[in-house]
């Protein structure tokens, strides 16, 4: 489509905006709304019972407990393992809750503040995945470079003292921050466009509503 052609669908649109009446907008974004946060949930779900199904579709994921076991982690990764399922459901029913409560609203007002209270859902949910991500594989990195013997060669083939730990904190960053990178960006394809669809329909309803 070339420009002239993106011109007159956008005129088209204003066209057949101006024709609606306020109920009628209302009840477009709202069905927009509803969409956007019903896809939201889906998209939980699916991670839900994907991260169910992991350890049994992993070869050897089991076995990584005993690696845990070794750099003395077990304990920490049962718990992390446990808060990230709490977690995910926790969000899960937060994000049905929202899609049930946006399909009963009648108002702009309560639509507005349910839009608003679901964007922060997957703000915090997104927050909250990444920070225990991220705290879990520092953990597991440090422990690494203190108990495996592996990591402790590698890190004293070069240097030793002091240096070792200084290209111990560097080799961390720079794996966390790649890391970080990847989940963002997996976080950003899978649930960002319903997140800016939800602060769009925001501002249409504030345009309803004046």
């Amino acid at each position: 489509m070339n420009k002239l052609d993106a011109l007159k669908q956008e005129w088209k649109n204003q066209r057949f905006d101006l024709q609606l009446s306020k109920e009628e907008l209302y009840a477009l974004t709202q069905k927009k709304s509803i969409s956007s946060i019903k896809w939201i949930f889906i998209f939980s779900c699916v991670e839900f019972f994907a991260y169910l199904l992991f350890p049994f579709l992993i070869p050897d994921y089991f076995e990584a407990f005993d690696y845990y076991r070794s750099i003395h982690l077990y304990e920490f990764s049962i718990i992390i393992s446990i808060l990230g399922y709490v977690i995910l459901s926790y969000f899960m029913i937060q994000f049905y809750l929202n899609y049930n409560k946006i399909k009963a609203s009648d108002s702009i007002s309560i639509l507005i503040e349910t839009i608003i209270k679901s964007r922060k859902s997957v703000n915090k949910y997104i927050l909250y995945n990444l920070g225990l991500f991220i705290v879990f594989l520092g953990v597991v990195l440090i422990n690494a470079f203190r108990y495996d013997e592996n990591y402790i060669h590698l890190l004293n083939q070069e240097t030793g003292g002091e240096g070792s730990i200084i290209q111990m904190v560097v080799f961390i960053i720079i794996i966390m921050i790649l890391v970080l990178a990847v989940l963002i960006g997996f976080y950003y394809l899978i649930y960002g466009r319903y997140f800016f669809k939800l602060k769009r329909h925001i501002q249409e309803l504030n345009q309803i509503e004046d």
